[in-house]
């Protein structure tokens, strides 16, 4: 045989079959045991054509071996358990021996393949559903304060009984107790050590303990039990024997009765409503427990609200325009300020057009800023991040508003070095901009005309990168971890991930080649981290976009799924840290709650709102804990729900607030704004069917893990 006939029909038959295998690979099997006979199949087929391979070299003339394309190679790595193989698997690398050294090395590596080891196989028949239980005795929890002197409790204290009502009279007796903790008093402190001057060291504060009633806005039946140190600390007043908020370090809540759940306002009085496009952005203000958002009703228009839950109050809180609509977050939306004591938002009062504003939920701390572009800002350095109207970068934490290296965290050294190393570079932070812990990340244009990634550590030291050598780099759906940036950007025709180290390195993460056009990553999921994993949206062989996932350990690009598509699409992604939370579609059941932990395994349909293929209608998704909130219509135990609150939990979904209960009815949730997440109820604008579109809160404490709830 020639020596080019035998060089080429081995690369063909090598090309051919690496084409079926990678094939193999990117179509997920629908059968556990198919996929692992395919697996298994594709590693013996690799590791025969190796053979085959070397064997025909073996026999071709020695000029055949030392061509300038070098020998044809294949090496196989086998690597331990690690999402997204976590059974463990192999990964097969080809290319051309170029310096015939008989190894790959980086720059002679043409294709890799990675075959996954099966997965366990499904567990067996669920079985027979056992006898029903008799309900359980009713659990109660009594607390009995101790005095001075007890016995276990010298110093005074409370016992906490709990038991069954076993007689259902109410009251634990001593058969019904099944168990006691005494939480005592600290003892006094010793007297301090004399000081030269002779004086007597003052005494230590008490340790103190008490049970208070809870806010009946948060339960209609409960306790709460504090503990404290009378020392005195913010308004409090040290050694008087009471327990003061400022004296509180710690709380247990108890409610016996579901958290509550309501309306709050009525704006637009009758069944006008109080929201509308444009007037329908809210935020919470922590510091100061006070819920500010836009209204309009049809005297003021749409001005500025608050809600305050402690005293179950709505008010105006300012009428910025008094001629006409305020409209409050209009365009920016409605930002909580890092540090909890105020919200900032655009709107104008008719004479010096749309400003920036700030308000920590008074009427004297609302203000405004200053002019700016009108564009949401970035979070950073304990403040935010905006545009002035001539494209200057501007910060501000709620006190005012200047330009960006004037940030109080940094010293006048830092301010010098930050504005000598950025004077060659403008249009800072105009084509994106992201704050992280570490520092901040902006796009700027450079002295060739290049917009290219800037990095601006917390020390003020400056990292530049030049991503395309050719041109710009447009960065987009970023994610940090302080020192690293993991982002989408176009390499050549198709977007793909890119990492920026802050030591000036970079490293393009994935080469997803579709069959047509673009990726289009992150454009319905956004990019997300989940342990060691960025997760996210991409298109390979069709218009519809799928979840892939890239290990950040070991390099390994994967699509977790073929049956979700359109990841993201209709409301984005909740990520509580283990899992992401999203919207999909799927050929049989149309749109549904989806659910991913960065593994094919993980990956799947959680709820089907609407059984069979009509699609559900999800309006709004938040994690809280390690759990989500949803606003879905749906079903609940036969009946349906016209648009209502559910929590998730593991893969538990239940209904927690319907606002307009009853059949053929449709609350109407999120048709404005969103779900508007507070530190201790949830907001957002729903329709009860008498008061028109008004905001409704529902507390979040169990789902939290704030509250311990105890249904009697």
């Amino acid at each position: 045989m020639p020596e080019h006939t035998a060089h080429e029909d081995n690369n063909r038959r090598f090309n051919e079959e690496s084409t079926r295998e990678n094939d193999r690979e990117t179509e997920a099997p629908r059968r556990i045991t198919l996929m692992t006979v395919l697996q298994v199949m594709g590693i013996v087929t690799a590791l025969v054509l190796a053979l085959y391979n070397n064997a025909l070299i073996d026999h071709l003339p020695e000029t055949d071996t030392t061509t300038a394309q070098g020998q044809l190679l294949v090496e196989t790595e086998p690597f331990a358990p690690l999402a997204p193989c976590n059974e463990g698997g192999v990964r097969l690398t080809t290319g051309m021996d170029v310096n015939g050294n008989g190894l790959l090395e980086t720059g002679e590596a043409q294709a890799s393949t990675v075959v996954c080891n099966g997965m366990q196989g499904l567990p067996g028949p669920q079985g027979q559903p056992g006898v029903d239980g008799e309900d359980s005795p009713t659990p109660l929890l009594t607390s009995q304060t101790l005095p001075l002197g007890n016995a276990t409790c010298p110093t005074g204290g409370t016992l906490f009984t709990n038991g069954e009502d076993l007689d259902e009279d109410g009251e634990l007796s001593d058969l019904e107790t099944t168990g006691q903790v005494h939480v005592c008093n600290g003892s006094v402190g010793l007297n301090g050590t004399n000081g030269q001057a002779g004086m007597d060291g003052e005494g230590g504060a008490s340790a103190l303990i008490d049970k208070v009633i809870a806010p009946r806005y948060l339960c209609l039946d409960g306790f709460i039990v504090r503990f404290g140190v009378d020392d005195g600390e913010g308004e409090g007043l040290a050694n008087n024997g009471l327990m003061e908020d400022d004296e509180v370090r710690e709380t247990l809540n108890f409610c016996f009765t579901p958290l509550r759940a309501e309306q709050i306002t009525d704006i637009f009085p009758g069944t006008g409503n109080s929201a509308t496009n444009g007037c329908e952005e809210g935020a919470w203000v922590a510091a100061l427990e006070r819920f500010v958002f836009a209204a309009t009703n049809a005297s003021n228009g749409c001005e500025l609200y608050v809600h305050q839950p402690a005293i179950n109050a709505t008010a105006l809180l300012v009428d910025l325009h008094p001629n006409g609509d305020a409209s409050p977050g209009r365009d920016l939306g409605m930002h909580p300020l890092p540090n909890g004591q105020g919200v900032v938002f655009d709107a104008t009062d008719g004479v010096n057009g749309r400003q920036l504003w700030v308000s920590d939920g008074t009427a004297s701390g609302t203000r405004a800023l200053g002019d700016v572009e009108l564009s949401p800002p970035v979070v950073w350095n304990g403040g935010l991040l905006l545009h002035a109207p001539t494209g200057a970068l501007m910060w501000t934490n709620g006190s005012d508003l200047r330009p960006w290296t004037d940030q109080p965290q940094w010293n006048a050294s830092q301010r010098n070095q930050v504005a000598s190393a950025t004077a060659s570079l403008s249009q800072l932070g105009s084509g994106w901009l992201h704050g992280g812990e570490g520092g901040v990340w902006f796009s700027a244009v450079d002295g060739l005309g290049d917009v290219e990634p800037v990095f601006v550590d917390m020390n003020g030291s400056l990292t530049t990168w030049d991503v395309n050598p050719l041109g710009s780099a447009e960065l987009t759906q970023m994610v940090d971890d302080g020192t690293d940036l993991y982002a989408v950007a176009m390499r050549g025709t198709a977007k793909q991930l890119l990492h920026l180290s802050a030591n000036g390195s970079m490293a393009w993460m994935t080469s997803i080649a579709p069959s047509s056009g673009d990726t289009a990553m992150g454009e319905g999921m956004g990019l997300h981290r989940i342990g060691d994993n960025l997760v996210y949206d991409a298109v390979v062989s069709s218009t519809e976009a799928r979840v892939w996932t890239t290990n950040l350990a070991n390099g390994i690009t994967v699509q977790l799924s073929t049956e979700l598509l359109a990841p993201g699409a209709q409301v984005g992604v909740a990520n509580n840290g283990e899992r992401l939370l999203f919207d999909c579609i799927t050929p049989s059941r149309g749109t549904e709650l989806c659910v991913t932990d960065a593994t094919p395994l993980g990956t799947y349909v959680l709820h089907e709102f609407v059984p069979g293929v009509m699609p559900a209608d999800l309006r709004g998704l938040a994690a809280i804990g390690d759990g989500w909130l949803v606003v879905s219509e749906g079903e609940a135990e036969g009946v349906t729900v016209g648009m209502g609150l559910w929590a998730v939990q593991g893969d538990a979904v239940r209904l927690v607030y319907d606002p307009r209960p009853g059949p053929s009815t449709s609350s109407e949730a999120l048709t404005y704004g969103s779900l508007v997440m507070g530190s201790e109820a949830v907001f957002f604008l729903a329709n009860d069917g008498a008061s028109g579109h008004e905001w409704h809160r529902w507390s979040h404490g169990e789902l939290s893990a704030d509250w311990i709830v105890i249904h009697r």
